[in-house]
Formats: structure tokens, sequence, C-alpha cells
């Protein structure tokens, strides 16, 4: 890999990373309270139109940060990923990486399903008008975001430790 392409990948890999979290900060404390201030149609209206377009930005955002992260440690470690095991940044590194692949894992495999499922129970309990309901619905869905912006703070904490440590 060129310099110039190494530049390229760390750019594009910084950039995806803290899009990333800022995106689930905006969800977190912009959408998410918005939804709950909603309501009837519109929050239905807002997790139909708004979510699907959110999730597929963080499917793309996350998935260039996992990947170029995985093509720099490689690349770094000459393709030796132990030897990532001999110094505080590869520890740093495996950490936080392993920590941001999980989460977009989570986010492919789990976060999607639960999200529709989430949407369609909202709007069966819509119909029954029953507002306790709505809010522990919207609470769940909640759970999700917050959880993800922690794990996204602490992977880019490592990410910074491992930079000090390079």
């Amino acid at each position: 890999m060129s310099t110039e392409l190494l530049l390229v990948a760390r750019i594009l890999h910084v950039i995806a990373g803290v899009s990333w979290l800022g995106e689930v900060v905006t969800i977190n404390f912009v959408l998410l309270p918005a939804l709950f201030k909603a309501r009837g149609d519109d929050r239905l209206v807002l997790l139909s139109t708004v979510f699907p377009y959110v999730f597929r930005l963080a499917t793309a955002l996350g998935g260039i940060a996992v990947a170029s992260g995985l093509a720099l440690f490689l690349w770094y470690t000459r393709l030796d990923p132990l030897a990532a095991l001999r110094s505080h940044w590869g520890w740093y590194i495996l950490i936080g990486g392993t920590l941001g692949a999980l989460l977009f894992a989570f986010h492919l495999f789990q976060e999607s399903g639960a999200e529709r499922s989430v949407a369609a129970h909202l709007a069966f309990v819509l119909d029954s008008d029953d507002t306790g309901q709505v809010q522990a619905l919207l609470k769940h869905l909640a759970l999700f975001p917050r959880l993800g912006m922690l794990v996204l703070i602490a992977v880019i904490i490592l990410m910074i430790s491992a930079a000090h440590f390079a």
C-alpha cells in the first residue's frame, strides 16, 4: 500500500468512525426525543420514513470504519495480527476494533429486526391508544442507540489512546 493510499485509508477511517458516532449522538439527542414527543400516527411516520435512512447511513459509515480499520490494522501489523499483542498500541487497537466490529455486526444482524419489530408493535399499540405501552416500546427502541453511543465513545477513546502509543 502506497503512502498516499495509506493516508486515504486513515482519513476515511477517522471520518467514518467519527461520523458514525455523530449519527448515533444525533439519534439519541434529536430523533429519539422527537419520537417520544410525537403523537399517534406521527410516531409511526417518523419510524417508517426517517429511521430507515438513518439505519442505512449507519450501515455505510460503520462498514467503512470497520473495513478501513481492518485494512489499516493488517497493514500496520504486516499481516501478523498476533504482533499487536506485543504493544500497548496493539492492545488498544484490538480491543477498540473488536468492540467496533461487534457493534457493527449487532447493527447488521440484530438491530434492524428489532427496529422493524418495535415499529410493528407500535403500529398495533397506536390502534389501542395505550400510552403506557407506547412509552415502554419507545424506551425499548431507545436502548440500542444509547448503548451503541457508549460503545462508540469507548472505541474512539481506545483509538485515540492507541495513537498516543504509535
